[in-house]
């Protein structure tokens, strides 16, 4: 008996190394990919700061406009992970190419669409109180962008649609060429090169917008040539809508589109907010932003790699995998991003100097604002990733509704609002809009982690999944 319990035990304990060790497996490759991804955004924050401080704050102030439209199609579009693992996980190929089909027409309608409220930020953000010159210094940068966003949203597709393969590799390429032509053409356009003249901060926009081009056409080409994306013939009749599988990706995906947009429009507003403090202030909100933001695509790979296992899981319809992948996946990230915290702290000042030039007029001024900003983003560093990988985890079981309506309410109430009463009317200043920031992450990481282990009490006691 006693060797029938050790045995049985035994599978247990190999159920859950296997599990971890694919988890992170996954997570590192993807991870990778997340880091050289936000290499783009953060190699045009750079070369911003090189420019000036200035351009810094309104090249900054564009990016955090504009970028809540593109976190919403990432939310939106991050699903297709979600339901091409499920169709894996019950080997339905053909569902599989429908749903990569339909990603890709999704893409391009909506990068169409939202290029138009990009543009519209001409207008809209000197009424929210604005700098005028900062703003029409950054306009042009704003269109190049908006028009570019189509091409951005395809870039998504092939990175999500690959990596639910468990096939990283095609987006660690495509993020790869990607950030290398954007690192030549921001040399190239910002600061001209022989017959080229320099273009500033639209010659960003414009190199960002080839190199998402290239990573676009190199990850294509993979999926369209290699095993074992071609076996599905993904390309096939691209251009057929799928009213059923889009109408899927449009239920499943707008509320977690609107969730991820919750969350960078909150970081978007506080920069808007912090606009009133003055041209240092927004530069130093790009700085501590930038920084947040790749520090944040380490627990946001093991979301990732998450989502893809329980979805695989989820379609097999393994209740007990999806457990013990989504328990894994928080212990994780909570181990992941305590060590970040901590670097955060020890290395704030080194991380800061990265980002300006030692005779800009401001620098000493961007300093002194940037080093509270990301000492506050080293205390939020846990509750953000464990939010992340909490909501994946529901994702990967279809369940982005409700999660959706909290991070709303977290975000906006909890870290908006707050900000806003610490900063405006508490005196703190804009160290206060930074506290209320990790106010609404530390309220949306307790109740998603609430909901995420309801349901997995909730599949225990029924011992299967039921996909939302």
């Amino acid at each position: 008996m006693s060797l029938k319990i050790t045995g049985f035990a035994g599978k247990i304990n190999t159920s859950w190394k296997l599990d971890f060790v694919s988890l992170v497996r996954l997570s590192i490759p993807l991870g990778i990919a997340q880091l050289i991804s936000i290499g783009v955004m953060t190699s045009d924050i750079w070369v911003m700061g090189r420019l000036g401080s200035f351009d810094l704050a309104s090249g900054g102030l564009a990016i955090r406009y504009y970028q809540p439209f593109y976190f919403f199609a990432l939310g939106m579009l991050i699903v297709l992970s979600s339901l091409t693992s499920q169709a894996l996980g019950a080997n339905e190929m053909i569902l599989v190419r429908r749903v990569f089909r339909q990603g890709m027409i999704v893409a391009i309608i909506f990068g169409l669409l939202l290029a138009i409220p990009v543009i519209c930020g001409i207008w809209l953000l000197p009424a929210l109180g604005q700098d005028p010159a900062l703003v029409q210094h950054a306009s042009s940068f704003l269109i190049v962008s908006a028009f570019s966003l189509p091409l951005m949203f395809l870039f998504l597709v092939m990175r999500f649609f690959s990596a639910a393969y468990s096939k990283p590799y095609v987006q660690l390429l495509g993020a790869l060429v990607a950030l290398l032509c954007n690192i030549v053409g921001n040399e190239i356009l910002a600061f001209g090169f022989f017959w080229i003249p320099s273009l500033g901060l639209i010659g960003i926009a414009i190199s960002t917008a080839i190199c998402f081009l290239i990573g676009t056409l190199s990850m294509g080409l993979i999926i369209g040539l290699r095993t074992p994306f071609r076996e599905t013939k993904p390309f096939r009749r691209w251009w057929i809508i799928d009213w059923k599988i889009a109408k899927k990706i449009l239920r499943i995906g707008s509320p977690n589109g609107v969730m991820v947009m919750s969350e960078t429009g909150m970081f978007a507003v506080a920069s808007i907010m912090m606009g009133v403090f003055g041209t240092a202030a927004l530069a130093a909100t790009a700085i501590a932003t930038q920084l947040a933001g790749i520090c944040f695509m380490i627990p946001l790979s093991i979301a990732q790699a998450s989502s893809i296992l329980i979805g695989r899981a989820a379609g097999s319809k393994d209740a007990q995998k999806v457990a013990r992948l989504s328990i894994i996946a928080i212990g994780l990230g909570i181990s992941v991003t305590s060590i970040l915290s901590l670097l955060i702290y020890l290395f704030h000042l080194p991380l800061i100097k990265i980002f300006l030039r030692s005779d800009d007029l401001l620098q000493q001024a961007v300093t002194n604002l940037a080093i509270p900003f990301l000492l506050i983003v080293a205390f939020f560093q846990i509750v953000d990733g464990t939010q992340a990988i909490a909501a994946a985890i529901l994702r990967g079981i279809n369940d982005t509704a409700i999660p959706a309506t909290i991070g709303f309410f977290c975000f906006w109430g909890g870290g908006l609002f707050v900000g806003y009463l610490l900063a405006f009317k508490g005196g703190v200043g804009p160290n206060g809009i930074w506290w209320g920031l990790g106010c609404g992450l530390t309220l949306a990481s307790l109740i998603l982690t609430a909901r995420c282990f309801w349901f997995l009490f909730k599949m225990k006691s029924s011992k299967r999944v039921e996909l939302r």
